[in-house]
């Protein structure tokens, strides 16, 4: 399994259940200033009107099957989360979260392509917790893809990440067929390989590959 998206799957996971396959909305997602957790931390503001934006374009080839749930979140990380949230006295650590995430909506094309739109600025550079602005960059589009829907599937998990996405240089995630619909464990997590070397040999026939491509949109 990619190193980096198992770090991610339990935070990625999450946002998954909050969004299903709904389209992103800046609007609703956006909380007032000062709106805090039940814990009271601040709640991280959604831009209402970001301009940045780049279409994702997502190709599925040789698919044992259909994908009739397809549900994405675009992730963000803030640059400078030791300068601008607080530490914990006793324990000496930054426990304030120090990401965040998107919903959004992928457009089927055809049987293989689908594309969306994620925004660069999609979240608000504030001073969150009075230790200055705190600052965020987009990190990660990661995807999640389902036979039907059913929990218990496998999920199908492609990525781009922050350098690809800048730089319109296509993701690639190899996929084994023969967890398609259902692996032997319910909703199994599989986030597939970059490289199809990295599958045995006996399995390397058995592929399939989804392509993850982002474009600049001009304003």
């Amino acid at each position: 399994m990619n190193g980096y998206l198992r770090v991610k799957i339990v935070g990625w996971f999450f946002l998954v259940l909050l969004a299903g396959c709904n389209p992103m909305n800046a609007a609703s997602e956006r909380h007032g200033s000062g709106e805090t957790t039940a814990d009271g931390d601040p709640i991280y503001e959604k831009n209402p009107h970001p301009t940045q934006a780049y279409r994702i374009t997502m190709t599925i080839e040789d698919a044992p099957g259909p994908f009739e749930w397809i549900s994405g979140t675009a992730f963000y990380e803030m640059t400078n989360h030791k300068q601008c949230t607080p530490i914990e006295p006793i324990a000496g650590v930054w426990s304030k979260s120090k990401e965040d995430g998107i919903p959004i909506h992928f457009k089927k094309i055809n049987e293989s392509t689908y594309v969306a739109t994620i925004y660069a600025d999609g979240m608000v550079d504030s001073d969150y917790y009075g230790k200055g602005v705190c600052r965020w960059e987009l990190t990660s589009v990661d995807v999640s893809l389902r036979a039907t829907g059913k929990h218990e599937e496998t999920r199908f998990q492609p990525g781009i990440y922050k350098d690809k996405l800048l730089s319109g240089e296509p993701g690639v995630t190899y996929f084994w067929s023969g967890g398609y619909p259902k692996d032997e464990m319910d909703n199994y997590p599989d986030s597939g390989h970059s490289d199809p070397t990295q599958f045995k040999e006996s399995l390397r026939n058995q592929l399939f590959k989804v392509t993850l491509l982002s474009t600049k949109e001009t304003p």
